[in-house]
C-alpha cells in the first residue's frame, strides 16, 4: 500500500514537471526481426514529448520522410524524392502517441496501404526493484512488466521525473532510459535527452487511408498480414501474380517473424 502511495506522489511530481517545456529523447533500437538468420538491425528512434500533456514516438526515418513528402508538396524539392526509393528506409512502421492525463494511447501502423488506427488505456503493470545502475550518466532504478508475450526489464531515472519512455513503455517514476525484453531480441537505449524548441512533431502517415478499428481486430489483421503479408497485400488492392512459381494463398516465406507483441 505504501509503494503504490509513494508511486503515485512520485508521478504528480512527474506530470508537474516544467510542464510548459517541450523535449526529444532519442532512443537507438537494436532488434531482430528474423529469428531465422537472428541479424541485429539498428535504428534510431524519436520520443517528442509535447508541453507535458502528450508523446509522440517513432522511428527517425519516419519524420524525415514526412518532412521530405512536405518540402515535394510545397515544391521546394524535386518530385522524385516523393518516391519510396528515395526516401530514407525504415521498417518501424508505426507511430504511438501517449495521452498523460487520460493515460491512453493512441498508435498507427501503415504495414499495408492502410493507416491503422486504434486506441487503448495503458495496461502496464510495473514491478519496482531496489536495483539500482549508472547508465549513461544518470543512476537508474530497476522495473520488470510484461506486455504481449514478453518480459521486459526497465531502467528508468527519477534525474528526469517524466513517466515516459520508448515504444509504448510508460508509467514509471522517471524516464526510461534503457529496456529490452529477456532475450534481448528488442533492446531500446536512450542516446539523448534535450530540451526542444522546435515545431511539434508532425502528424504521420496523413496520405494513407485511415482506418479506425479495436485493437483486439487490429491484432487480428496484424498476425494475418505478419504470416501472409502477399494475401494482405492483394485484399488491399495490390496484384501479385507469382513467387517463385507460386501464388499468394500457396507462398510461404522462410523468414521467421519475430514481431516485438506476441499475439
Amino acid at each position: 500500500m505504501m509503494k503504490m502511495i509513494k508511486i503515485a506522489i512520485i508521478c504528480i511530481v512527474v506530470f508537474a514537471y516544467d510542464c510548459q517545456a517541450q523535449y526529444k529523447a532519442q532512443y537507438k533500437i537494436d532488434y531482430i526481426p528474423n529469428l531465422e538468420t537472428k541479424k541485429v538491425r539498428t535504428e534510431n528512434t524519436l520520443l517528442h514529448i509535447t508541453s507535458n500533456q502528450m508523446s509522440f514516438f517513432a522511428s527517425e526515418n519516419t519524420y524525415k520522410q514526412d518532412s521530405l513528402m512536405k518540402l515535394v508538396e510545397e515544391g521546394k524539392i524535386p518530385p522524385f524524392y516523393n518516391s519510396k526509393s528515395k526516401l530514407p528506409q525504415t521498417r518501424l512502421h508505426f507511430l504511438v502517441e501517449k495521452y498523460y492525463e487520460s493515460k491512453k494511447i493512441r498508435v498507427s501502423n501503415n504495414s499495408t496501404s492502410y493507416n491503422y488506427i486504434y486506441s487503448n488505456k495503458n495496461t502496464l503493470v510495473w514491478q519496482l526493484k531496489s536495483d539500482t545502475e549508472k547508465i549513461s550518466n544518470y543512476l537508474c532504478n530497476k522495473a520488470t512488466t510484461t506486455y504481449e508475450g514478453r518480459n521486459y526489464i526497465a531502467w528508468y531515472t527519477t534525474e528526469i521525473p517524466i513517466a515516459d519512455g520508448p515504444y509504448k513503455f510508460w508509467g514509471l517514476p522517471g524516464l526510461i532510459i534503457k529496456i529490452h525484453d529477456t532475450e534481448n531480441h528488442y533492446i531500446f537505449t536512450l542516446v539523448n535527452f534535450q530540451k526542444y524548441s522546435g515545431n511539434p512533431p508532425p502528424k504521420l502517415f496523413q496520405d494513407l487511408k485511415p482506418l479506425e478499428l479495436s485493437y483486439e481486430k487490429f491484432k487480428i489483421l496484424n498476425k494475418e498480414y505478419i504470416e501472409n503479408p502477399l494475401k494482405m497485400l492483394e485484399e488491399d488492392g495490390g496484384r501479385i501474380v507469382s513467387i517463385e512459381g507460386k501464388n499468394s494463398s500457396e507462398y510461404k516465406s522462410k523468414k521467421i517473424p519475430n514481431p516485438i507483441e506476441r499475439y
